[in-house]
């Protein structure tokens, strides 16, 4: 079933695909791509200039598989952090120490990429297949959703609908793993032990991406993927009830190419938009979207930057990486973000977990190294402290919104 949330009517676009020229496209939905708007607010944003991390703040830890390409990555409940090996068809965990155990799938070329804690104690695994050299894109390969117990022993679980492309997943409030199918237009959802249900109504073309849960009990995602004309493509972020009911929202942007998803310590959804085209590129941002569909987005500094994975952090804010930009970033609930560059060129930062040792733990898939991030040696920028006209501008678009700043409502 599929509702709309009222729409303007655009000119479409059809973007690029990126491409890693490792025999695969890069979809590095947070745990990861593209065309319409709607109603929302732009938000003046301050932007803190990039901060120099002194030696400590971040460390990195290499993968023992070289050339892994590691992409999403989870807490555990066994307090590690677990990740996937998109390219190594592996998946891993890392103590809070460093210390890595890695895990082979038990299919050859299955791609794993998004990984979430289960309501089980064990870790639930996309498998969005990877095709071999030389081997035909959208083949027969992974199209799983895999268990992985906390001692390594795993499990797979066939999805219906062949060549779905599993892409991002999330533990649902209704005690089950909710994933979407980015070429099947479809979200769905896994018991624990194992049984696959499927909701078609996504918009066609759309390619559903990040999942996350949001505090008003539906599962929230994003919409990467633009089609020929309004009734075919994406842009957009959606709702999913745990009885299949979807609700759709167009993001102002055109171009967005809305990826990863979280939610936030105020009671929103955040996401986001590294922006896509091959006419135009749009400024990569950050976005809030509110659960009755309201939506402020919020420019990163750094252009061309590719935010991808986004997760709320231990201190009230949201951080996520910026693939193209080498960079992990922090914005706070209203719109301040602070940019931090990484210690090794090209690392490409992918997926972004809080840990349970109170750091932010990401991927670097281009140079397959593990991250941490020491958000308490950080500190508070003084930019982050005040009050200044971000917040007054902030506050008059969402409390002045007239007919921009309506999002629908189901």
């Amino acid at each position: 079933m599929l509702r709309s949330a009222p729409k303007h009517r655009w000119v479409h676009r059809r973007p690029a695909r990126r491409w890693t020229g490792k025999g695969k496209f890069l979809m590095l939905s947070a745990a990861g791509g593209l065309l319409l708007a709607g109603f929302g607010v732009s938000a003046l944003t301050v932007a803190v200039p990039a901060a120099s991390a002194a030696t400590g703040d971040i460390t990195e830890y290499p993968v023992p598989t070289s050339g892994s390409f590691p992409i999403g990555i989870a807490a555990g409940p066994d307090g590690n952090l677990w990740f996937t090996e998109f390219n190594a068809n592996k998946v891993a965990k890392i103590t809070t120490a460093g210390t890595i155990t890695e895990y082979p799938l038990p299919t050859a070329n299955s791609g794993p990429n998004s990984i979430a804690a289960g309501p089980d104690g064990n870790l639930w695994v996309t498998e969005q297949g990877s095709p071999p050299p030389g081997g035909p894109l959208g083949g027969p390969y992974g199209n799983r959703v895999a268990k992985i117990t906390t001692t390594g022993v795993i499990t797979e679980y066939p999805v219906p609908t062949a060549n779905s492309s599993p892409n991002g997943i999330a533990r649902g409030p209704d005690g089950k793993l909710w994933f979407t199918e980015f070429n099947a237009n479809k979200v769905a959802k896994i018991t624990t032990a194992g049984v696959i249900t499927e909701y078609p109504g996504a918009t066609i073309g759309s390619h559903p991406q990040g999942i996350a849960r949001g505090p008003d009990g539906n599962l929230w995602f994003t919409e990467s993927q633009p089609g020929l004309n309004l009734e075919t493509s994406g842009d957009k972020v959606a709702k999913i009830t745990t009885t299949g009911v979807i609700t759709e929202y167009p993001v102002p942007t055109v171009g967005s190419h809305p990826e990863g998803i979280a939610a936030g310590p105020d009671g929103n959804l955040w996401f986001t938009e590294p922006g896509s085209g091959p006419v135009t590129t749009p400024s990569p941002k950050v976005a809030k979207i509110t659960t009755t569909g309201v939506i402020t987005e919020y420019p990163v500094p750094t252009a061309n930057s590719f935010p991808a994975g986004i997760a709320a952090g231990p201190d009230g804010r949201l951080w996520f990486t910026e693939t193209y930009g080498n960079k992990a970033a922090r914005i706070t609930t209203t719109g301040v973000i602070t940019e931090y560059p990484l210690p090794t060129a090209g690392a490409w930062p992918g997926g972004i977990a809080a840990g349970p040792d109170g750091n932010m733990w990401f991927t670097e898939a281009n140079v397959s190294k593990v991250a941490k991030l020491a958000v308490a040696r950080l500190g508070c920028p003084r930019d982050e402290r005040g009050r200044g006209d971000h917040e007054r501008h902030r506050g008059r678009d969402e409390r002045g919104r007239g007919e921009r700043g309506r999002g629908g409502e189901e």
